[in-house]
């Protein structure tokens, strides 16, 4: 069993606040990623975690045990840095074997363990070569293959950037591989596995924490953070958004029934249905929009508050011609830019909201009849399902242009 529990854990370098207040669980088994920006703080988390780094302030538990002034080697884990710190003087089959030499493990155990390391991430036939006759990606999978190996003595594995370096075909085999070995009957190991990769980490994570300078800003399942993100930040880290400026509408009907149910009993959207409601928007269309929200976020929107609403780029739906009639959270564009992005297209979409330009980003799946029908300066209905429009109160122009990153 490795449960771990954080309780307050703050950092600074000089007059650098690296982590400020952090409180977090992880549970035994689970495969936990920290996910954030470059700069959030995920490797000081991991390095405080590890024993490598004390914290300031706080308690480090490891099985309801503070383990805060032990040191890396008494808290027992397998540990992959994000430098790979190979030992240069060491061939890969000394590098992987090395902690099985230390905790005088049996050697032909240690061979059969190091056999199969080396044939999941692909460096069999490799075994005589040293760290400098390696490409950077071969580094990265030797040390994952050392940091396996040094788990005889706990079922904490720590995995900083463990996939950064290596091409796109190996990332994903070894995300499947990760995780298979991780949830293995033989292993059942606790992970923890830093990355600023948003597909990564939907991939592999039971539960995953999003971090941004210093902070924890969200704790949840991938659905929950991806569906339901706690503020703009979040939901602009977890994939392409849109996001349009309007205020909350509460005190007029709509034109439009915005409580009828969907009638292809969609599960998701049942479950949609049941935890929220939907709300009015007046976003600029020549129609008021609905999205919905959870109840308890409902009844602190007023009428007239200024809100933003948020759609992802792959939630917007794309119809050919002028259809604003027939559908509903719906607005007329036209295509100025696509861009084959192989199992998707990317499309810039021009629309006009009060007279002003505004071009949105819609993704769809890359098929022929989209090759032939979507093409550059036709004109198209956007439309989005109320389900799956987020709402939040404006934040102000300064956090938007901060989390977008405008001029």
């Amino acid at each position: 069993m490795v449960k771990i529990e954080l309780k307050k854990v703050s950092k600074s370098f000089r007059n650098f606040q690296a982590l400020e207040n952090i409180s977090l669980e992880i549970k035994d088994k689970e495969y936990f990623i920290i996910l954030g920006p470059t700069g959030a703080g995920k490797t000081t988390l991991l390095k405080i975690i590890a024993g490598l780094l004390k914290p300031d302030m706080g308690k480090i538990l490891f099985d309801d045990k503070e383990v805060t002034k032990l040191t890396s080697g008494e808290r027992n884990l397998g540990f992959m840095f994000e430098n790979y710190a190979l030992f240069p003087n060491m061939n890969i089959v000394e590098n992987i074997s090395y902690s099985g030499r230390v905790h005088a493990r049996d050697s032909n155990q240690t061979q059969i363990l190091v056999d199969q390391v080396l044939m999941m991430t692909l460096l069999t036939g490799r075994n005589t070569a040293i760290p400098d006759e390696l490409s950077g990606g071969m580094k990265q999978r030797v040390a994952l293959c050392r940091a396996l190996l040094n788990l005889e003595q706990s079922k904490l594995l720590i995995l900083d950037e463990p996939l950064k370096a290596l091409d796109a075909g190996l990332r994903m085999n070894l995300r499947r591989e990760l995780l298979l070995m991780a949830k293995s009957k033989e292993l059942n190991l606790t992970v923890i596995h830093v990355t600023n990769e948003e597909e990564e980490a939907m991939m592999v994570a039971d539960r995953l924490a999003i971090m941004n300078q210093g902070k924890i800003i969200q704790v949840g399942t991938p659905e929950e953070i991806y569906y339901n993100p706690t503020n703009l930040f979040v939901a602009n880290f977890m994939s392409e958004i849109n996001i349009f400026e309007g205020k909350c509408i509460k005190n007029r009907a709509p034109t439009w029934d915005i409580f009828k149910k969907s009638k292809h009993g969609d599960k998701f959207f049942a479950k949609i249905h049941e935890e929220s409601v939907p709300v009015s928007l007046d976003i600029g269309f020549d129609d008021m929009v609905a999205a919905y929200v959870k109840k308890e976020k409902s009844n602190m929107l007023n009428h007239g508050d200024k809100i933003i609403l948020v759609v992802r780029a792959n939630h917007l739906k794309l119809r050919l011609g002028n259809r604003v009639e027939h559908k509903k959270n719906a607005v007329l564009g036209k295509i100025n830019r696509r861009k084959f992005m192989g199992v998707f297209y990317r499309f810039e979409i021009i629309i006009k909201i009060k007279g002003q330009e505004k071009i949105l980003i819609v993704t769809i799946p890359a098929t022929k009849e989209v090759h032939n029908t979507f093409l550059e300066n036709l004109e198209v209905t956007i439309y989005f399902p109320k389900e799956l429009g987020i709402i939040f109160k404006h934040p102000g122009d300064q956090y938007i242009q901060e989390v977008l990153k405008l001029e």
